[in-house]
């Protein structure tokens, strides 16, 4: 019987992103941040796409200003990558919007506050994603995109771990204590149903589109909070940033190629009971 010896150059080459061109929509916070380090660091050229950012360089990583709530702010972006690169071969879309009034409670919910998450967390979602289509169409490129969802688009979120919580500690700001609004449930859901929609229209350009949803990240939240949110989880912790490494290398490279339509979640066994 012949012993099969294992080739980690035909491994690394499964996981490699040389050649690739990544652009990550809503890369400036810390996840991002993560991923364009991550897939940086596995020979991709990262473009990290943000509203807050001016233009700067690190490395293979480049960071231009962008506003995905206006077609001609996405089109700018595109045009900018695409006149450097002539290709894009990866769309991640990690938009979070947290807009004033974003933690009041869903019985006093703004329409307004409502509107700007939708516009952001969903629609800049659609809009980033049909121009990436066009382009890898024309292009004839094997597209890939990969939307950033959450486990609280694929369960709704448990009120008892946010009772008792106060304002003045949620560490993200604003009048209102930490929990999960409506339109950050609905938004991310939505991105799971975008996705399939992507796959299932679009396989046949061989363009994949798929999910990945993380569960809850340790950012020194209020500690009653943390308490209760590590109770909930098999693995006994809050995800670390890093912790989602792996997946959107996985995502983005060759190693996921037979895989589209899917949602990987990486969340500790939070939606496993």
């Amino acid at each position: 019987m012949t012993k099969k010896i294992f080739n980690s150059n035909q491994f690394n080459s499964l996981f490699s992103m040389h050649n690739k061109v990544v652009a990550i929509f809503g890369g400036t916070g810390k996840l991002g941040e993560e991923f364009a380090k991550t897939l940086s660091n596995y020979g991709a050229k990262v473009y990290v796409l943000d509203i807050k950012n001016k233009t700067k360089k690190n490395n293979e990583t480049f960071y231009l200003k962008c506003d995905v709530q206006k077609q001609s702010s996405i089109n700018s972006a595109f045009k900018n990558i695409l006149k450097k690169e002539k290709k894009i071969d990866v769309v991640i879309y990690n938009v979070y919007s947290k807009p004033n009034n974003y933690y009041k409670s869903f019985e006093n919910y703004q329409l307004k506050t409502w509107k700007k998450v939708i516009d952001s967390n969903l629609t800049g979602a659609f809009l980033v994603s049909q121009t990436a289509i066009r382009r890898f169409i024309k292009d004839k490129i094997k597209g890939n995109i990969i939307f950033l969802s959450s486990t609280y688009g694929v369960v709704g979120p448990d009120p008892s771990i946010y009772e008792g919580l106060k304002p003045r500690k949620n560490i993200y700001g604003g009048r209102f204590a930490l929990n999960t609004p409506a339109a950050y449930s609905s938004t991310k859901s939505g991105l799971i149903g975008l996705s399939k929609y992507i796959a299932t229209n679009f396989g046949k350009f061989n363009i994949r589109s798929n999910v990945l949803s993380p569960g809850g990240v340790y950012d020194y939240q209020e500690k009653i909070f943390v308490k209760k949110y590590k109770n909930k989880v098999p693995l006994k912790r809050m995800a670390h940033w890093s912790d989602y490494n792996g997946a959107i290398l996985f995502l983005a490279s060759d190693a996921s190629r037979y895989m589209t339509g899917s949602n990987l979640i990486i969340d500790g066994g939070w939606t496993s009971w």
